[in-house]
């Protein structure tokens, strides 16, 4: 069990999501967009290899345990380096010109953030989570209705996490919460489309 919810874990894992995301959403989502190798190499190099190179930097330094960053009170300076990035990130894309669904996913990246930075404050929400559901109401955002079966990935992830003793059940839940509803509202308004 502990193998199979270490390999849904590192599968499912917060740096990795976003780049699959933006894969689809600039290369499904569009026909023939230019620029859009650019905005991927863009959208990999600040959701992975920035986030990566920060937990390694502080890793070697002494100053966080394990590449999770399993002591909520470790992560305040990770999270802060991740809202300046995804807010370099958004003005980026938007000079280069890329969709307005590309930039706004950034921002969301940020708000999102910073609320569960808020929240770590006092509490361990699952970022595991969180960056799964984001992605998904953001597919939800850019295909529709057929994107919400995504959601069944939820529970597993769920359950790995609990397993490993990363999360309780209750931060899973609100991690879920957070991630899917918050990105759908966002999106929603910097897109300009109808909240229902």
């Amino acid at each position: 069990m502990h193998t199979l919810a270490r390999f849904i874990s590192n599968t499912l894992h917060p740096i990795v999501l976003p780049v699959v995301t933006y894969w689809a959403v600039l290369f499904l989502g569009f026909e023939n967009l230019e620029g859009r190798y650019l905005y991927l190499f863009i959208a990999f190099l600040i959701c992975t290899v920035a986030p990566s190179a920060v937990v390694i930097a502080l890793m070697k330094s002494g100053k966080v345990s394990d590449y999770d960053i399993s002591d909520r009170k470790n992560r305040t300076i990770p999270l802060i380096i991740g809202i300046a990035v995804y807010v370099l990130g958004f003005f980026v894309l938007k000079a280069l010109g890329a969709p307005l669904i590309a930039s706004s996913f950034m921002i969301c990246y940020a708000v999102n953030t910073l609320v569960i930075m808020f929240i770590t404050f006092v509490w361990k929400i699952s970022v595991h989570v969180t960056s799964l559901c984001g992605p998904i109401a953001a597919l939800y955002v850019t295909f529709g209705t057929p994107m919400l079966l995504l959601l069944l990935l939820v529970p597993p992830l769920m359950w790995s996490r609990i397993v490993l003793k990363a999360h309780t059940p209750m931060q899973t839940i609100a991690g879920a919460a957070l991630g899917f509803f918050f990105t759908l509202i966002e999106l929603r308004l910097l897109l300009g489309q109808p909240m229902f």
